[in-house]
């Protein structure tokens, strides 16, 4: 048994010797490519948000308003940011939603994104899970639309991550899809604006299912929201 083991073992170390070269040097080829076309599409126009985040509801569903979050001077430029909100939401029964907004008018040349999966993980919080998340809203043509989903622990706490980016009339759930589309666009549609979505909310008693559905049905209602401020396909 210890000899088919030790095989197996060795055969999938062998496999991996001969995959992950050729693996890396088509990423490195991408990344090339990808490098390439942001810098001569860098002439594109800055395109202004439809309506300020500052506007944006402060009743979401049986959530409402609780609290606002202000950036320091010194993260804002980090950032990049053009216009953003942190909202902090509760629920008639307790339950608390923060959603983080960041709206930028030219990805890549005024500001640009910065992964969850970079940002979050500190402080003692790790990446337990994650998936993508079907939402029903339908957006702009976007049927069965899917978001990202992290789901992050510190010891015996838990919190539900929701994120995408929601881009010239797209809703991307992956980071990699989102420089293709934002290369593509720049090329075609002289655009490359986007935003940034996330929502956290912390999973009280364990009870992390229950806490993923109500996070869900939040974010299809704050998906319905931003179309009235983020733009669209068509400008």
């Amino acid at each position: 048994m210890a000899t088919g083991y030790s095989a197996m073992v060795g055969g999938h170390a062998l496999m991996l010797k001969m995959i992950y070269p050729g693996r890396v040097i088509i990423l490195l080829c991408l990344f090339g490519v990808t490098w390439y076309l942001l810098q001569s599409t860098s002439s594109v126009t800055p395109v202004d948000i439809k309506k300020p985040l500052s506007e944006f509801p402060h009743q979401i569903g049986n959530y409402r308003l609780n609290d606002s979050f202000q950036s320091s001077a010194g993260v804002l430029e980090l950032l990049g940011v053009d216009d953003y909100i942190q909202y902090d939401y509760v629920s008639d029964k307790g339950d608390h939603i923060n959603l983080y907004v960041g709206y930028y008018r030219a990805v890549g040349i005024e500001g640009g994104y910065h992964s969850p999966k970079n940002c979050i993980p500190g402080g003692g919080w790790g990446i337990n899970e994650t998936q993508k998340v079907q939402l029903a809203q339908d957006l702009e043509g976007n049927n069965h639309l899917k978001v990202a989903q992290m789901l992050i622990r510190k010891g015996s706490e838990y919190q539900v991550v929701l994120y995408w980016f929601q881009n010239r009339g797209r809703i991307i759930a992956s980071e990699y899809w989102e420089k293709i589309y934002q290369v593509w666009d720049a090329l075609f549609m002289g655009r490359r604006d986007g935003s940034f979505v996330r929502i956290i909310a912390y999973v009280p008693d364990g009870d992390i299912e229950k806490t993923e559905k109500r996070v869900r049905v939040f974010a299809t209602s704050a998906l319905k929201e931003l179309e009235n401020h983020l733009p669209g396909a068509v400008l």
